[in-house]
């Protein structure tokens, strides 16, 4: 690894260029070429999706001889394909191309593809306009081309039909944070699995760490019975390595004037024994993965939802089990959507940065970087209109000497990061903001606000999506119905219980309602926030100012002022000693910018509960059965370190999305997605550890540690 590497984790070493002749790129690191200069678009076609036989196995999704082992649904059609080696994006372009002319519409893909050294996107523009026959797709990948920070990215095409998860850094290191166990047995195997690999890094002799016997390993650990790989070389080491993990390999003619290439099938039977007899490598046993209460099981078959809860995490979540093609209920007590803490008119879109890459910081930072590209999305599609958002930017005021010392460290980890963090000084500051301040700042170009009410609406219009309103959730129950169980949600109403195959717990702090979520933490932390009207001062606030609190640019002559932070305090009146607490906290920072005339008793506002967890992290995926937990992993009471074997009980069809705290807007986007892709049985789009950073099932580990239960 770089030096820069272990000083900065937050940084990755970009891929070095030396460009060729007819823009033909070079790899500085390793003296080999990207693609073929004989065609590279016709070769990936060759070596990766004809020896892949991907047209066929897509055109089967059309027919009745669909398999469903081909898929990692018994009812939706999902292809999972796992590359070595992103590169320039063309192989992700070419099988992607193929499957919008192959695929039917109600089919997902996933590709996951690792890369150490990623192109800048500059190099990426360069390279791609090799191929004017990909433009249409190589520019939406341009358009959500993520910073070039470690760690898992997900980009989502084609009304999220087509997922790509670009996973920066390390191959091996990248593929087991897909593992979600590190048993063997057939109990636990992988909720999801890859159905094709590409195995396209630079040649073994030039680029050896991306050739190895522990890829090898986990790539069988990670393949669907029957899977195929395909790749260009055709080195001995290669084809031993990987017949040794199960596959059954060949040569076959290789591309152009190259003599041979290997391609193959997993045989999953032969792997089951070969694996099982051996010893998984180190790493595979020292990186968390011997977690198996965190396992994600299978979701039940079947494609009726229902959520509870109308804010943000409960319509989000259900956008996208719609977009997946499930037909999905939202059962919201109050009269309309967003009338919780998702209720504010102005919420941020925004996070705050920190040195220290810890769970929480991970998450927020990918949370942050999907969200900018998810809304973005709605916008294009006009789901989100003109007068509901600006992306007008955030300032973060370096307004104390704490603040100003944070503002030099990060500044020192994210200085190559200038496309979507900025670091200013006082003058810049006033020309953003477009009124004077006595601050430097950090500057996030891409951020602003969004209306939370708005957005709920409008993601709840769509076709797949129903809304009973004036209707209180009181108690699940697991019936059993023909072909299958469900769920029935009881409600207050008299017309009976909702039923549906899965559940999704999403009502904030009234989770704890439910027998099945009643032993979660959550916090209710009351806020208010205060409508400012404008005064000669602030009236031309072009961004929003985040302080202690924060101020927003004006909607109908009120700026968002706020917010209060109360935790244990229930009560959501609006309070005059709120307003004054909000209106101060302003006035430390920049008094100039207050009117000497505020009448504190005129104010308006609006005051919500926040929902937050002891660990500040949401509670997010499927949820466990508590005292089942308490008896299988008792032995942790006595050692910490005990390594309990038994699987994680949870409920079938049954999860939950809480805790979003007061970054909901920044949250809910990739959290939903998550679900969905859990409830899919499909790749998840972040990495190991931070889903067992959000399993609800961790509280009660961590007691169990701690002797608390």
């Amino acid at each position: 690894m770089p030096e820069n590497d272990q000083i900065n984790p937050y940084h990755i070493t970009p891929a070095q260029l030396q460009w060729q002749d007819n823009d033909v790129p070079c790899a500085s690191q390793f003296d080999d070429i990207y693609f073929s200069t004989n065609n590279g678009l016709k070769e990936t076609e060759y070596v990766f999706l004809r020896h892949n036989q991907l047209a066929e196995r897509w055109q089967l999704f059309k027919s009745d001889e669909f398999n469903s082992e081909e898929s990692n649904s018994e009812e939706k059609p999902i292809f999972t394909i796992a590359e070595t080696g992103f590169g320039t994006g063309l192989n992700f372009l070419a099988a992607w191309r193929l499957w919008s002319q192959t695929a039917p519409l109600s089919a997902q893909l996933h590709f996951i593809t690792t890369e150490k050294y990623p192109l800048t996107k500059q190099d990426l523009k360069r390279a791609l306009t090799a191929w004017p026959e990909l433009a249409e797709w190589s520019k939406q990948l341009i358009d959500q081309y993520p910073p070039l920070i470690p760690g898992h990215h997900l980009l989502a095409f084609n009304d999220n039909r087509v997922q790509l998860h670009l996973l920066l850094g390390d191959a091996n290191n990248s593929l087991q944070q897909l593992l979600t166990t590190d048993r063997l047995d057939v109990n636990l195997r992988q909720a999801f699995s890859v159905n094709a690999w590409f195995l396209d890094g630079f040649a073994p002799a030039k680029n050896a760490s991306l050739w190895n016997d522990e890829l090898y390993q986990l790539m069988a650990r990670l393949s669907a019975p029957n899977a195929t790989v395909a790749t260009f070389t055709a080195v001995g080491d290669v084809r031993r390595g990987l017949t040794a993990c199960g596959f059954d390999m060949r040569k076959a003619p290789g591309f152009g004037q190259k003599r041979d290439m290997l391609c193959g099938r997993f045989n999953s039977n032969d792997n089951t024994v070969r694996l099982s007899s051996s010893t998984p490598p180190s790493s595979h046993r020292t990186k968390g993965i011997k977690a198996p209460w965190a396992h994600t099981p299978k979701t039940p078959t079947g494609r009726t939802a229902a959520i509870i809860g109308g804010g943000l995490a409960g319509v989000t979540t259900a956008y996208a089990l719609a977009q997946r093609g499930w037909q999905v209920t939202i059962i919201e007590r109050d009269t309309k959507l967003a009338q919780g803490a998702s209720g504010n008119p102005q919420g941020m879109l925004y996070t705050k940065l920190s040195p220290e890459p810890g769970v929480l910081n991970q998450f927020t930072l990918s949370s942050y970087l999907y969200a900018l590209h998810y809304y973005r999305q709605l916008v294009s599609e006009n789901i989100i209109t003109q007068e509901m958002f600006d992306f007008c930017g955030v300032l973060q005021l370096t307004h104390t000497e704490k603040e100003q010392k944070l503002h030099q460290q990060l500044q020192s980890l994210f200085s190559s990061q200038s496309e979507w963090v900025q670091f200013v000084d006082r003058s810049q500051v006033s020309k953003i903001a477009g009124i004077a301040c006595d601050y430097a700042g950090c500057w996030f170009p891409q951020a602003g606000w969004i209306s939370p009410p708005d957005l709920c609406r409008q993601l709840a219009n769509h076709p797949l999506i129903k809304t009973l309103t004036l209707t209180e959730a009181i108690r699940l129950e697991r019936v059993h119905h023909q072909p299958q169980a469900q769920w029935q949600i009881h409600t207050v109403s008299e017309e009976g219980p909702t039923i549906a195959d899965i559940v999704v717990i999403a009502n904030s702090r009234d989770a704890k309602h439910f027998q099945q979520s009643q032993q979660l933490p959550l916090k209710s932390i009351r806020g208010q926030i205060t409508l400012l009207p404008t005064s000669r001062e602030t009236e031309q606030l072009k961004t929003v100012i985040c302080h202690e609190g924060y101020l927003t640019p004006a909607i109908n002559h009120h700026h968002s002022l706020g917010a209060t932070f109360d935790n244990g305090d229930t009560n959501i009146e609006i309070r005059v000693e709120d307003h004054q607490r909000n209106v101060e906290s302003l006035r430390q920072v920049q008094p100039q910018w207050l009117s000497s005339t505020i009448n504190l008793n005129e104010l308006e506002g609006r005051a919500g509960l926040r929902c937050t967890t002891p660990d500040y992290m949401p509670i997010v995926g499927p949820l466990h059965q508590h005292e089942q937990f308490l008896v299988d992993y008792a032995g942790l009471r006595k050692n910490a370190h005990r390594n309990i074997e038994t699987p994680g009980s949870y409920y079938p069809g049954l999860f939950i999305n809480v805790g979003h705290g007061s970054r909901g807007l920044t949250s809910t986007p990739i959290c939903s997605q998550l679900l969905a892709n859990l409830i899919d049985n499909a790749p998840p789009p972040l990495p190991r550890q931070l889903l067992q950073a959000l399993n609800p099932a961790r509280f009660v580990i961590r007691d169990l540690i701690r002797n608390k239960v």
